[in-house]
């Protein structure tokens, strides 16, 4: 019985006392984290595509959208950077979203897929967006998540764009 008394007394040594305040963990580099979604209208600027193929099926090529978004309390003027390789309305598409605004930058990464709706004409598009950086108040922002959008006419229309995002601010 008596071995069995300082085994207990030294397991309990091992555990610290009940009344001793737990460890703090180490200070991490993430302040806070948080969904934030968007959706934006974007208007085509400038389109550089081509059409190749015997019955001209495949379209690749860039186009420039602009919009204006309102994002973590603030508005950005918006540019769409995008690179696209469809055949017959489906494909893959990639590029940047720059948002800017007077206390700062953001720069988006896209990488998605496109396909048919419908129409020939109209498209959805799906993907995942990753926070490339920011400047000024949104230097130490980064993060990832997802977008979904749909254009409905000719090539040369709007795309309307819905974007979720997980945001973290590294310190």
């Amino acid at each position: 019985m008596r071995y069995a008394a300082v085994l207990l007394v030294t397991l309990l040594a091992a555990c610290g006392s009940p009344a001793e305040p737990a460890p703090t963990p180490s200070t991490s580099a993430v302040e806070s984290k948080r969904t934030q979604t968007f959706e934006a209208e974007f208007e085509v600027r400038q389109q550089r595509l081509h059409e190749v193929g015997m019955e001209l099926e495949k379209r690749y090529g860039w186009s420039l959208y602009r919009d204006r978004i309102d994002f973590l309390d603030a508005s950005f003027e918006s540019e769409l950077q995008v690179a696209s390789d469809f055949r017959a309305g489906s494909g893959t598409l990639e590029g940047f979203l720059t948002m800017s605004s007077p206390d700062g930058d953001i720069g988006l990464r896209i990488t998605g897929v496109a396909a048919p709706v419908e129409a020939e004409e109209s498209q959805s598009f799906t993907g995942e967006v990753e926070v490339i950086g920011g400047t000024g108040a949104y230097e130490a922002l980064a993060g990832r998540g997802r977008f979904q959008g749909q254009r409905d006419n000719e090539i040369d229309s709007a795309v309307t764009v819905q974007v979720s995002l997980e945001l973290i601010d590294v310190k």
